[in-house]
């Protein structure tokens, strides 16, 4: 009774204090909100108990949830919100850019118009709200184009909840990249937009950054000397042709400011201050996104007056070290909306900039155009998805052999705001690997003259026992000839087939084995087969499949089942053979399933031979070597070894293997393990498999008695250790 009556009185005592910490977390979260800070602002709503049953509180935690890259739940809670009559007709345009930003432009368009029916047709954003209708009717076209590259996020090695952007290849060395970011240890620290310091309305300001790709792996990321950053938002915009000077622009609003140039080298003399580049390029009046293709062309947009609409793309170039005033690049480019973020390729002739132009997936996207001495600029082109998203998508900058290319973007996959990502561009941009040191335009714009002059079934290995009932499954391929094909509707049936039989026995694992045709480069034709495996994998996760029972190994072209020529002639035969998902199950109960495996019929003469070793090694015990572990794309000279490389990884993994050789003699395995060592990868190490996939150590000893070959290897891989 005692008892009783003390925890009576300390939970009356507690009221109180849990009102008045309620009431905190509500008046943090707005603040916070209305500072823009989303992050803690959510965190602040999440913390205070009737959010659920306040309709104002719900719309600002869903935008708080849209904005941290989390449209389901934004939706969620503007559908709570319209349950409690909330009167903030606002719920239908945030619902709408969740479900934009999630690529569903039907059911955008839908809350877009539920919302311009109570807006005023005189209001912004009546104009605004019209203007993405039809972006969501013409974004619908854009997944029947053809992707140029697969898109990946550079990781959160690099990026962070805050802004990343503006990337920048060093001019000298080809692994390295620059950019700005305004993230957590900046600097300024938190600042207000007068730059007075504020830890709770304030924000970080940008600094500039650089990072290594280290044999497919990102380095730690490294801030620019304290000379350089400095309190207020310090924004990279180029290097000299020689990389011997920097550019970047310090600002205060992120608006205007000053371009400086600084000598960027480790023999600099810390006494000497940064200077204002004497450029035609003004941030000042607003100039941004310096690209300097020499020494006597810049390239950057401007909204200064003359111009087609907002933000245009000018150049100016120097001529007996004097600079042009900066000319518009015209009307085949400029628009009325925005152009910005221009890139020209190294033989001048194709441009790469930004634009917000109405037919935009969402926000800015990046286009191509191409310059012909004839005809001017020509053959503009949006370069679609995935390269752009329904978010904003700038900053495009190709590597130096044309085969990828690093850019900005905020769309809703991004860790935070905005992202650094990645394209491994499908072909190669060969105008990339010449240099012309007066690009045609120059020539032909009068402007510049006066400034400067069928199928077969087979059974699995082991029949089911007669004696027990077994469930019958057929797996079939997934068949594709571009990548869009991999979620076909044939596809995804057979995936949703797949989901459902590993649904029902738990212990099955699934292997998506993926091959394709040689698209003429090793390292490009491994990574991309096993992104497409990826998107095969995120069909049956989807389907509610734990990642961890999926197991990727992309082949690239080493193994065809149909061989690539017949006669010297590319055979049609091969793309529609060889162009594949096969999906192997793993761990199955022959008792209680019968997997059948649907395969390609192809005649003995049409038939390569690599496959069929491949398919019968893997019945049984082979040893491959495991040379390296990335999360980007391998580029080395030991692709060029042997052809038989394979890189895998399983669905819940961000990073992957790269493995060569599948041999049946471990000495065989081990020879060519010592190769790697020889050349520097003293990570190498033999690995057995059986049946395909890797052999955990628990079940080695089990199998040692009938496989003398692996009991070779736990006895050498003992003594080793």
């Amino acid at each position: 009774m005692r008892f009783s009556a003390l925890f009576s009185i300390i939970a009356l005592l507690s009221l109180p204090l849990f009102s008045y910490s309620q009431k905190v977390a509500k008046k943090n979260g707005d603040i916070y909100f209305e500072a823009g800070k989303y992050h803690e602002a959510l965190k602040s709503y999440l913390e205070y108990s009737k959010t659920e049953k306040e309709a104002s509180t719900l719309v600002k935690r869903g935008r708080c949830y849209l904005y941290t890259n989390q449209p389901d739940a934004c939706i969620a809670d503007m559908a709570a919100a319209f349950k409690l009559k909330s009167i903030d007709q606002s719920l239908f345009k945030y619902s709408a850019e969740a479900y934009f930003a999630k690529k569903e432009y039907a059911d955008a368009a839908r809350f877009y118009k539920n919302y311009l029916a109570t807006v005023n047709k005189d209001s912004k954003d009546w104009d605004e709200v019209v203007a993405k209708i039809k972006i969501c009717g013409h974004s619908l076209d854009y997944k029947y184009v053809t992707p140029l590259a697969f898109v990946e996020n550079l990781g959160s090695k690099v990026n962070t909840i805050y802004d990343e952007f503006g990337p920048v290849l060093s001019p000298t060395k080809p692994d390295r990249y620059y950019f700005s970011s305004s993230r957590e240890g900046t600097t300024g620290g938190l600042r207000d937009k007068d730059g007075v310091a504020d830890v709770v309305r304030g924000h970080y300001s940008s600094d500039m950054f650089l990072v290594d790709l280290r044999d497919g792996n990102w380095s730690n990321v490294l801030p620019f000397e304290q000379l350089l950053n400095t309190p207020k938002n310090d924004i990279l915009e180029d290097f000299s042709q020689d990389g011997s000077i920097v550019y970047y622009v310090k600002s205060q609003d992120l608006k205007t400011g000053i371009l400086y140039s600084d000598t960027f080298s480790t023999d600099r003399d810390p006494a000497r201050l940064p200077v204002p580049a004497a450029l035609p390029f003004k941030a000042e009046r607003g100039d941004k996104d310096l690209f300097i293709f020499s020494d006597s062309l810049i390239i950057f947009a401007s909204d200064q007056p003359g111009g087609y609409g907002g933000y245009d793309i000018y150049y100016a170039a120097r001529k007996d070290s004097l600079w042009s005033d900066p000319v518009n690049m015209g009307q085949d480019i400029n628009t009325v909306a925005n152009e910005v973020a221009p890139y020209l390729i190294k033989n001048g002739k194709t441009l790469y900039f930004s634009s917000d132009r109405p037919e935009t997936m969402g926000g800015y996207d990046i286009f191509t155009v191409t310059h012909n001495p004839k005809e001017g600029w020509i053959n503009l082109r949006n370069m679609g998805h995935p390269i752009n998203s329904p978010g904003n998508d700038t900053d495009i900058e190709l590597s130096y052999d044309g085969m990828s290319a690093v850019f900005t973007s905020d769309r809703i996959e991004s860790v935070g705001g905005k992202d650094l990502y990645m394209a491994y561009l499908k072909e190669q941009v060969i105008g990339q690997l010449e240099y012309a040191e007066i690009p045609s335009f120059l020539d032909t714009m009068t402007s510049i003259r006066t400034a400067v002059d069928t199928m077969s079934v087979t059974k699995t290995r082991e029949e089911p026992k007669v004696t027990v009932p077994a469930r019958e499954l057929i797996s079939k391929p997934l068949f594709l000839t571009r990548d869009e094909d991999v979620l076909s509707i044939n596809n995804v049936n057979e995936l949703k087939k797949a989901a459902e039989v590993m649904v029902i026995f738990p212990e099955l694992k699934v292997l998506l084995l993926s091959h394709f045709i040689s698209e003429g480069r090793t390292e490009l034709d491994l990574y991309f087969s096993m992104k497409r495996a990826e998107k095969a994998a995120e069909q049956l996760i989807k389907s509610g499949i734990s990642p961890h029972r999926i197991l990727i190994q992309g082949c690239g072209a080493a193994f065809p089942l149909a061989s690539p020529f017949i006669n010297g002639i590319t055979s049609t035969l091969a793309e529609r053979t060889n162009c594949r998902i096969d999906v192997q199950y793993l761990n199955a109960d022959k008792g209680r399933l019968n997997i059948m495996y649907d395969q390609p019929v192809v005649a003995g003469q049409f038939r390569d031979t690599l496959w069929d070793a491949f398919d019968r090694k893997n019945k049984g015990l082979t040893f491959r070597i495991r040379f390296a572990k990335t999360s980007q794309m391998l580029k080395s000279d030991v692709l060029k070894w042997r052809p038989d490389i394979i890189i895998e990884k399983r669905a819940n993994e961000e990073s992957f293997s790269y493995t060569m050789g599948n041999f049946e003699a471990y000495d065989s395995a081990r020879l060519l393990k010592e190769e790697f060592q020889k050349n520097g990868y003293f990570d190498a190490e033999v690995v057995p498999y059986f049946g395909g996939v890797e052999l955990e150590r628990s079940g080695m000893q089990e199998k040692a008695s009938a496989w003398p070959e692996l009991e070779i290897y736990i006895r050498s891989e003992n003594k080793r250790e």
